[in-house]
């Protein structure tokens, strides 16, 4: 009886949310999350990237190779001639939301008049946005900063999440080792399909939920808070994305590796947007 009272009111709540003239879908003929079919929807392929110019602004940072060197340079050619398979109509970078210096940049380059940075914005953004005949970049970022000067404080206080916060770091530094060895020991697009299989993915976020969340101390939620921080960001840059795309649009979209879980999410629970798998653009 609670279950179908459940119903109902959901049923209510879609009536009233949805905009004048729209039909509820047919709950058993949901489009899949994922684009497996043209249907109307925009695709978005989302790469999940390390950074490449090593600008250490993460917790943990890879120290990557010079992706200027010939053999790198080659490598991303043929990175960006896999992706452009997709047919991207638009390309997104981790760039503020309306940054006309990345604008700028990609005009100059356009013209032979900019040579491109160490990025992976630049290195794979503009130049598949370049191959494919795009007159403009589209950057999608917001920036927020995270306090992790408070889940230090509150670790001083708790010994138990100074242990946790010592497992963090034992648990990035891992990763980064791990990430080293994955770039040193194959290509770029290597490194790209590792970091895009859907385990490393979900492993990427156990350091916010297993690691941040739980460190809360009486009414200092301090790991909450970072972690909220952390989702509203995303969220801001799913919301950047929303108005960056147009119907019809094949969005491909180059970011931080540990940004794509919250973005994924995101995607598969619109009924816009769908996720396109980027693994098969990189076997």
């Amino acid at each position: 009886m609670k279950a179908a009272r459940s119903l109902v009111l959901i049923a209510g709540l879609l009536a009233h949310a949805a905009p004048a003239g729209a039909q509820i879908p047919d709950l058993d003929s949901l489009p899949p999350a994922s684009c497996a079919t043209e249907d109307g929807r925009t695709r978005v392929l989302l790469l999940g990237s390390y950074h490449m110019s090593n600008p250490g602004a993460d917790r943990f940072n890879l120290q990557a190779d010079d992706v200027l060197a010939p053999t790198r340079q080659a490598e991303i050619a043929e990175l960006v001639a896999s992706l452009a398979v997709f047919a991207p109509t638009k390309v997104a970078i981790e760039a503020p939301y309306g940054d006309s210096t990345s604008v700028h940049r990609y005009a100059a380059y356009l013209r032979d008049e900019h040579t491109l940075a160490r990025s992976e914005s630049e290195q794979v953004g503009f130049r598949l946005a370049r191959q494919l005949g795009h007159s403009t970049i589209f950057p999608i970022d917001y920036r927020m900063g995270l306090d992790f000067g408070s889940l230090g404080r509150l670790a001083e206080r708790n010994p138990a999440h100074g242990a946790r916060l010592a497992g963090m770091q034992a648990f990035g530094t891992a990763a980064v080792e791990q990430m080293g060895a994955w770039l040193s020991e194959g290509t770029i697009t290597d490194m790209y399909y590792q970091l895009n299989r859907p385990e490393v993915l979900r492993i990427s976020h156990w350091a916010y939920v297993d690691y941040i969340a739980p460190i809360v101390d009486g009414d200092d939620f301090a790991g909450p808070a970072l972690l909220g921080t952390w989702y509203e960001r995303n969220v801001r840059i799913f919301a950047n994305l929303t108005r960056t795309a147009e119907a019809g649009d094949r969005v491909l979209i180059v970011y931080g590796m540990g940004h794509v879980p919250i973005l994924k999410h995101l995607l598969e629970s619109s009924a816009v947007f769908c996720y396109e798998d980027p693994l098969p653009y990189l076997e």
